[in-house]
């Protein structure tokens, strides 16, 4: 597939170029980050918000895959890890439905992380079927290293914005994400 690149626009990084193998999950199958030039015009695509977003999320989720690597942690195990660190006794079904992850897939996420000693499952004492989750040490040591790298990523694409206008995306984005 060709990159995509309107070279009108100088601050875009975003490649559309890596070939996705069919062992890779959502999070391996995004494209590298790199500048790119074309002759192709993306300007009607560009007047899009649902197009700019969707690029700058790949962006966004590429780098933030990067810094995490060195933990190996997915997005949605760093997120998981994340919501169960401020939310003590959550349950499975409640983390999915906040993730938007399937049930099934909850399943196997939090398996994965128990697997690693990073997640605790505790069986409910009215309802033997709900699983309240914590962290062990282990995951709160993993997550308090995995979070200094996300933020030494969130600096990286802050740095291109100033406070005001951070706080304004993140309003704007909040705002879109309530539709």
């Amino acid at each position: 597939m060709p990159a995509l690149k309107n070279h009108k626009s100088a601050s875009d990084d975003l490649t559309l170029d890596a070939p996705a193998r069919a062992e890779d999950g959502p999070d391996e199958a995004l494209p590298t980050v790199g500048k790119v030039e074309t002759t192709l015009d993306c300007s009607k695509l560009e007047r899009f918000v649902g197009f700019n977003l969707s690029r700058a999320e790949t962006l966004v989720r590429r780098l933030v895959l990067e810094h995490l690597a060195p933990c190996q942690l997915t997005l949605a195990e760093f997120s998981l890890l994340s919501l169960v660190s401020v939310n003590k006794g959550v349950n499975q079904r409640q983390a999915g439905e906040v993730l938007e992850i399937a049930p099934p897939n909850m399943a196997h996420l939090v398996d994965r992380l128990a697997n690693r000693g990073l997640l605790k499952r505790v069986r409910g004492r009215q309802d033997r079927r709900v699983q309240m989750l914590s962290l062990s040490e282990a995951g709160q040591d993993l997550l308090a290293h995995a979070e200094s790298l996300v933020e030494e990523q969130e600096a990286k694409v802050s740095s291109v914005l100033t406070a005001e206008e951070q706080s304004q995306l993140l309003a704007l984005l909040n705002k879109v994400r309530l539709l």
